[in-house]
């Protein structure tokens, strides 16, 4: 490939970072959306059955449902003059391997609070059924706000670059780096999960100690000590690191799966304990899952180009505004609703005690249920009432809804929007999970969307109408799952319409911040912005 190719006739090649074995790694633009990307080119292995070229699709498709600031973005993938190529996230930074071979071995709590935003970025992408297979310092960006952005996700084990395995290598199974990979990856297993936790336990010992925990000898050699002897202490090669701390490490290095720790989630439970043991980081650090994070290159150091973020789109709410100042708020749809049931009750309940006289009625000279036709009574009196049932339980349970929606008032939280070149992202501190970070932190590529409007949605039937911000998912992956949107306040999720959903509510905003967000949409989401849509 040369400078200036076209790649799917819209990513322009501008720089090679770098090449081997498994293709070539670009800096690139985006001339569709004008933000700069980064581009991966991976030569196809004729020898890999079909079976496995499937999995690799299905998994870098399912690695660009990642939505995490320590994780770096997927944006598109396709074929290319018969090489794979994927488009990622533009970071400014360097390789956290240039970091430690410059700064190696790190304060404990420097370290530390690494290894936490690494585990982050784990928790996020074990939850969406993706696993990295080859965690290490070369496959982890520091941005210039010293901040953590892993790459590769769904697509590192597949690469053969610098790989080993005492198993046949031609199926092109995710086996990892020799000094860094978990054991069971360089036999015939797969792995799992643990196996990241593995290799995250080696970076942490390699941080602590300046060379992960094997790491003298050649390739082969590193993979049979891992397969038959123990990890060497932390404590014979530092003392000053607090012994919870070992002992973790030494959890994460067990050879056998089934005696590491089960799951990221519980790892990084116990790193947010074990942090305030240590020294406070230096001024400047942060927490993993709150801020947002520049966008990179995978593989050195690049310098952005400022205009992907000075014409960016972002407001925050207090949470605090009225929502009548913002959205359709009046319950007496629902009180007019009640008056006329109850009105239609009255007809209904005498037709019905009618007909149970009648039922009832011994008199000869009465008329009898029996002379009045079937379809006259399921006509005029038991299909109504029906109906008259199942208005009342719609009734109900927008009644129910008012009462989570009043009780909801009272939790209200900030929360925010952005558009820019990258895509759309949301802040909401109710939505927090493990994935999301203490502040709801979601982001949304543009390449999972393909289409963008602005569209009216209700709470709950009869209940609060906002103005939503809501994407249609594109073709090149799975459905997004329902996603409770930023700034609604019912603990619910508005329903999405022929397949869009709802991101963000837009709170209470002036004209020209209104103006605003439509010219940012129509500037980065290009002809995903549908304004006849909005409504």
């Amino acid at each position: 490939m040369e400078h200036g190719t076209l790649i799917a006739g819209k990513y322009e090649l501008r720089e090679r970072l770098g090449r081997g074995g498994m293709g070539e790694v670009w800096a690139g633009r985006d001339r569709d959306l004008h933000r700069n990307v980064a581009i991966k080119l991976l030569v196809r292995d004729d020898d890999a059955s079909p079976d496995l070229l499937h999995r690799f699709e299905r998994e870098a498709v399912a690695a660009a449902q990642i939505n995490h600031p320590n994780v770096v973005s997927l944006y598109d993938r396709g074929i290319h003059d018969g090489m794979q190529f994927l488009v990622m996230e533009h970071i400014d930074g360097t390789t956290l391997a240039h970091h430690m071979h410059e700064q190696a071995p790190m304060p404990v709590a420097r370290a530390l609070e690494i290894t936490q935003e690494i585990c982050a970025a784990l928790v996020a992408a074990h939850r969406a059924k993706v696993i990295h297979y080859d965690i290490k310092p070369s496959n982890v960006m520091l941005t210039a706000d010293s901040r953590i952005k892993v790459v590769d996700f769904g697509i590192a084990g597949f690469a053969h670059t610098h790989t080993f395995t005492v198993a046949p290598t031609s199926m092109l199974a995710p086996v990892g780096t020799a000094p860094y990979g978990a054991p069971e990856q360089f036999l015939d297993q797969r792995g799992d999960e643990r196996s990241d936790l593995y290799a995250l336990g080696s970076v942490l010992f390699a941080l602590l100690t300046g060379k992960p925990p094997f790491s003298d000898g050649s390739p082969l050699s590193i993979i049979r000590r891992k397969l038959d002897d123990e990890p060497p202490l932390l404590s014979s090669q530092r003392g000053d690191v607090p012994k919870a701390i070992a002992q973790l490490l030494t959890e994460l290095l067990q050879r056998d799966p089934g005696r590491r720790p089960q799951s990221a989630s519980v790892v990084y439970e116990r790193l947010e304990q074990l942090r305030p043991s240590v020294t406070t980081c230096s001024a400047g650090a942060r927490e993993p899952d709150t801020e947002r994070v520049s966008r990179a290159a995978p593989t050195r150091t690049l310098t952005r180009e400022t205009p992907d973020n000075e014409d960016a789109f972002e407001i925050t709410w207090t949470g605090q505004d009225p929502i009548s100042s913002y959205a359709t708020y009046s319950r007496r749809s629902l009180r007019r609703h009640w008056l006329l049931f109850s009105v239609l009750a009255w007809p209904f309940l005498h037709a019905w005690l009618v007909f149970v006289l009648l039922a009832n009625s011994n008199d000869p000279h009465d008329m009898q249920l029996s002379d009045v036709p079937v379809a006259v009574f399921v006509g005029s009196v038991l299909y109504p009432i029906l109906l008259h049932l199942l208005y009342g339980r719609h009734l109900g349970a927008a009644t129910l809804n008012w009462g989570r929606h009043r009780r909801a008032l009272k939790d209200r939280r900030p929360w925010s929007l952005r558009v820019d070149a990258a895509g759309i992202t949301t802040t909401d501190p109710r939505h927090a999970t493990p994935a999301t970070g203490r502040a709801g932190h979601r982001v949304y590529p543009w390449g999972l969307a393909s289409t963008v409007s602005l569209e009216h949605a209700a709470e709950f039937r009869w209940g609060p109408s906002y103005t939503v911000l809501h994407i249609q998912p594109a073709g090149m992956g799975p459905q997004l799952s329902p996603i409770r949107p930023a700034g609604v306040v019912h603990p619910r999720s508005p329903q999405g319409t022929a397949g869009r959903w709802p991101l963000c509510a837009l709170g209470p905003m002036t004209e020209q911040q209104h103006q605003a967000l439509i010219s940012a949409l129509a500037r980065h989401a290009g002809s995903r912005w549908k304004p006849e849509l909005s409504r």
